[in-house]
């Protein structure tokens, strides 16, 4: 089950937590490494593909429910600069931190399911951070993003479904931990997407 849950490919927005949390050396490099995930509900089904309903048992346009993240994020006094990886897709991360503000950008691919050409997947989010005590702090995330995901034929990945999306958020970060909720509208379309977010963060 756990399996299926994670499988596939998908690019949706990164960490806001996270992205905050990774510690300033003042004059010196900082690096994070950190593991987590996320599980998605609301209406992320897609019933047509290029305006053609799916009529077929063996394809299917569903957005899978979660997905596994990797992120390696290095900080130079407020400046962040790293890669990351959500299953199978990677996104570049870079952006600016202070004690309330953050700005980060990401943009990234999902491999080569684009036959046709390069889109742009990647967006902008903006962070406000509250410190409640040195080691317990919550946030607000706002952001704007182009998003996608597959369409399978056969258990094999024939295309992808790209989408707009703007959102909202909120998380708390105690230490290395981080839990985030976030709510996203899919611009232009009916569909809503609840994530619900947990990362660690090492070497931090």
């Amino acid at each position: 089950m756990f399996v299926l849950l994670f499988a596939g490919c998908s690019s949706h927005p990164p960490s806001a937590a996270q992205f905050m949390n990774v510690k300033m050396k003042e004059g010196e490099f900082n690096n994070s490494f950190i593991v987590g995930g996320s599980a998605r509900a609301g209406n992320i089904y897609k019933e047509h593909v290029d305006g053609e309903t799916i009529h077929w048992d063996s394809y299917t346009c569903a957005e899978s429910y979660g997905n596994f993240d990797l992120s390696l994020l290095f900080r130079y006094n407020h400046f962040i600069l790293g890669f990351s990886m959500e299953n199978l897709s990677y996104r570049g991360v870079v952006g600016f931190v202070s004690q309330y503000i953050g700005l980060q950008g990401w943009v990234g691919g999902v491999d080569s399911f684009f036959p046709d050409d390069n889109p742009f997947l990647g967006g902008l989010m903006l962070i406000e951070e509250y410190p409640i005590h040195e080691n317990l702090k919550i946030g607000l995330s706002e952001h704007i993003s182009r998003n996608a995901y597959h369409i399978h034929y056969d258990l094999k990945d024939i295309s992808s479904i790209l989408y707009n999306e703007f959102g909202i958020g909120t998380y708390l970060t105690y230490k290395n931990f981080s839990f985030e909720f976030r709510y996203g509208r899919e611009i232009g379309e009916p569909r809503n997407r609840f994530y619900f977010m947990t990362h660690y963060a090492f070497f931090n």
